[in-house]
């Protein structure tokens, strides 16, 4: 059997003709979604971008004027279409409000609505304690890269105000024991300070630099400058330790910052990443009344973002792009594996180690 010519865009593996040249699954929705939606696309550089780098389909304005460079003719596009590609305006793939007596519309998003709103108010509270570390409740301090010993102190006291964050936001949460509490907020924190960094890496539609909650950030490029510390003797240069633990931030790039901006997620979809992951299930010491409540928040959570996407949104192939954003979790999640394998690392060898109260409070560890 013969392979699939590669897409005529972005030179990755093609998936058959589609719009009249051969395309990948990738450009064909690409492509799809901002003809049926009118969207219109700026290049923050001179309109030359190389779109067979992957980094620069994040590029939308480049990558469109790509397809239709290569032929991808708009009058292909068919609005009504079934899951199979076919004309089928009669079906749907969302179930009917009358046939279907799991999913019942309207949904409420009242979940992501309450984390909305909290998440607002963590926003105000975070100008407030961070302001406290020596800057001005009215002037607002520029931008700049922090060192690791900053950044620690950063995420322990960051994690007391997402604990109260979450606390806020679902009051299930608050109803469980203190252990139980504790398994999935440990097991969220770190995940979640890593989506945040690609919801912040959407705002600002850079992947080059680690935004931070504080409004400052890790200079992704310059590691070594993040490990400088010329009080403290250390077992190894901050040049060895940018080297050492440089995998930490080409992991969190390649699996965070980048699909993020490449899908542009949005507040609501971060904010319901954030809730699928705080309610994991299968973790280690979770108890079986803890995991029940997990599954049934997930279920709404997810029930919340069908209605978004098909009702609120009218998001085209909106099955796809539900699909595309979920992926989101185990990528993120193996980037935040990655990081915490690089602080029990450092933390072992006494390089560049967080205090111990960061240890017991964040990460679980004594």
């Amino acid at each position: 059997m013969m392979s699939a010519s590669p897409c005529e865009v972005c030179l990755a593996r093609g998936n058959g003709k589609h719009f009249g040249v051969d395309a990948c699954r990738g450009c064909t929705s690409f492509f799809r979604r901002t003809v049926v939606n009118k969207r219109q696309y700026k290049c923050s550089e001179d309109e030359s971008c190389d779109i067979e780098n992957s980094e620069s389909l994040l590029c939308k304005k480049c990558r469109f004027e790509k397809c239709l460079k290569v032929g991808m003719k708009k009058e292909s596009i068919q609005n009504h279409r079934d899951i199979y590609g076919r004309r089928n305006p009669q079906k749907s793939i969302l179930p009917s409000p009358s046939t279907s007596s799991k999913l019942q519309y309207p949904i409420p998003t009242t979940i992501i609505s309450t984390i909305k709103q909290n998440y607002s108010q963590l926003q105000n509270v975070r100008v407030v304690v961070h302001a406290m570390e020596g800057g001005s409740m009215f002037l607002k301090p520029a931008p700049r890269g922090q060192s690791y010993k900053e950044t620690y102190r950063l995420l322990l006291r960051e994690f007391y105000l997402v604990a109260d964050w979450i606390s806020n936001s679902f009051p299930h949460f608050t109803e469980l024991p203190t252990s139980q509490k504790d398994i999935l907020l440990r097991n969220f924190y770190l995940t979640f300070y890593n989506l945040e960094a690609g919801f912040f890496a959407c705002q600002k539609s850079r992947v080059d630099i680690w935004f931070l909650p504080n409004g400052n950030f890790i200079n992704c490029h310059n590691l070594e400058s993040f490990y400088h510390d010329e009080n403290n003797m250390q077992p190894m240069t901050s040049a060895d330790a940018a080297k050492l633990f440089k995998g930490t931030c080409t992991g969190c790039k390649r699996n965070v910052l980048i699909p993020m901006l490449r899908e542009n997620v949005t507040q609501f979809e971060f904010l319901a990443l954030a809730a699928l992951i705080l309610f994991d299930t299968g973790l280690e010491g979770q108890s079986d009344s803890c995991i029940e409540l997990c599954r049934k928040v997930r279920n709404k959570v997810q029930k919340e973002m069908i209605y978004h996407y098909s009702t609120m949104r009218k998001t085209e192939d909106f099955a796809l792009r539900m699909a595309n954003i979920l992926s989101i979790i185990p990528s993120v999640q193996k980037a935040s594996q990655k990081m915490q394998e690089d602080l029990e690392l450092g933390h072992l060898f006494n390089a560049y180690s967080a205090e111990k109260t960061f240890f017991e409070n964040c990460m679980g560890k004594r």
